[in-house]
């Protein structure tokens, strides 16, 4: 497979294949400038947010734009879950978790709400990041925190805080059988 590397350049994003050299322009353009560029982990779907939060899902292999969305305020942190089945959008204090589109077939409407959020945390959620198995989320926010919440309905589950960072948080991971929480700060 070709290594390729995805920038945005103002309203447009350029794809440069590290293995041959070569440089292309997508035949497409958000409204504004592009903050958030998310790919899915199998290469198939691309996401492109711009400033206003007007959203593009692009086919990567075919090039193709098959959906915009709006997602009315400034996407703040964005992540495919590992298994290509969901993917995760914040905006500010509020996130919402819906299904990944369909590219293989047109669907009348390609993104489902799967869960939302109203105030997971007192400020602005700046990040994101899934369990291996996708059954966990974990976002940090501008107050400091980290919150781990379930992607699926758990009996007896509440999302969990952990507090303690003295500083604003860079970011946090999971360890590789996902019992363990790093996060950077």
């Amino acid at each position: 497979m070709d290594q390729l590397l995805l920038s945005p350049v103002g309203n447009k994003i350029n794809v440069f294949n590290l293995t041959t050299n070569i440089a292309m322009t997508m035949p497409f353009q958000n409204r504004s400038n592009i903050a958030r560029l998310v790919l899915s982990p199998d290469g198939r779907t691309l996401i492109s947010i711009d400033v206003d939060g007007f959203a593009l899902i692009i086919n990567m292999i075919k090039r193709v734009v098959i959906a915009h969305f709006n997602f009315r305020d400034t996407v703040t942190a964005i992540a495919f879950s590992p298994d290509n089945k969901f993917f995760f959008v914040a905006t500010d204090t509020k996130c919402k978790i819906f299904e990944s589109p369909a590219i293989d077939h047109k669907t009348f409407s390609p993104l489902v709400l799967y869960k939302k959020y109203g105030n997971l945390h007192s400020q602005a959620i700046t990040g994101v990041t899934w369990t291996h198995d996708s059954r966990f989320i974990l976002t940090w926010s501008k107050d400091l925190t980290l919150k781990l919440i379930s992607l699926h309905k758990i009996p007896h589950f509440l999302p969990i805080t952990f507090s303690g960072n003295k500083k604003p948080i860079v970011s946090a991971f999971f360890s590789a059988d996902s019992k363990r929480i790093f996060s950077v700060a």
